[in-house]
């Protein structure tokens, strides 16, 4: 993106020239400056929401820097300001896109916070061409999954579903969120086999999709994961789905977890067990 800034210049000339200047909520270019110079991600975000209606050419350039700041929040904030700015926006998204083929992973990063924040759902092509890519660092990973979790379109699916995969769990677990966040989402079951992760926070979440999201499949894993699971939050997810799931099949497993060491899991389990069918 080292180019856009640039770019955008020459767009915000054409756009901007015949309209006259006005600040919004007391912001400035020069407040952005300074704020970014103070180094305090809270002062950044505070001065760019305050010119969330300012006409100003300088700001662009400043503003467009943040998209690329190792702060999250000040990436999303930024991408948050072209947002209110439809032209500008699209003509960042484009390099954006374009940065989604780069094996740069920082790269990768800004460009799926940035698509994802200011929901451009035709780059959602580029996101699934994306997580294929070799060498990307687990933080990229997981901006490709936030980014179609935020758009919550069903054409963001390749993504988690290629995450679910990933070696890391946080990249997993992170991909399962967002898999029950999409809407019209028929089911869960590429989630199904994340019931038996290795990971307890993978687990977990797991258990809670399948169950929120009525994935009858489950269940025979999910009564065996409730009674004998040595984490007592799986345990305490597992017995939560299975009153949603609410099979009579999953009686006898929500009787044995009545009984279960962790109160909070044996409270879970009696209240699942008034939702059987």
């Amino acid at each position: 993106m080292t180019t856009i800034g640039t770019k955008l210049a020459a767009v915000a000339f054409v756009l901007l020239t015949a309209a006259p200047a006005f600040a919004g909520k007391g912001g400035s270019n020069l407040l952005i400056t300074q704020a970014v110079q103070s180094g305090s991600t809270d002062a950044i975000i505070a001065e760019v929401e305050k010119t969330e209606s300012l006409i100003c050419n300088e700001c662009i350039q400043t503003v467009t820097n943040l998209t690329e700041d190792n702060r999250y929040a000040v990436r999303e904030v930024a991408a948050w300001w072209f947002a209110k700015r439809p032209q500008l926006q699209e003509a960042m998204a484009a390099g954006f896109q374009s940065d989604l083929t780069s094996s740069d992973s920082i790269r990768v990063r800004n460009a799926a916070d940035f698509l994802g924040t200011t929901k451009t759902y035709t780059s959602l092509p580029a996101l699934r061409t994306a997580i294929h890519h070799a060498g990307l660092t687990s933080e990229a990973k997981l901006a490709l999954v936030h980014a179609v979790g935020r758009m919550a379109h069903v054409s963001g699916n390749e993504v988690l579903t290629t995450a679910m995969t990933d070696g890391d769990p946080a990249v997993r677990a992170a991909a399962i969120v967002a898999w029950r966040d999409v809407l019209s989402q028929q089911g869960a079951a590429p989630v199904v086999a994340l019931l038996h992760d290795a990971n307890a926070e993978v687990r977990m979440k797991a258990a809670t999709t399948v169950g929120g999201m009525n994935e009858v499949n489950a269940h025979t894993t999910l009564e065996a994961m409730v009674v004998s699971d040595v984490d007592s939050t799986v345990r305490r997810a597992a017995a939560w789905a299975l009153g949603q799931l609410g099979q009579a099949d999953s009686r006898q497993a929500l009787i044995t977890a009545s009984s279960d060491k962790s109160g909070l899991v044996s409270g879970v389990a009696k209240a699942s067990l008034s939702l059987l069918h």
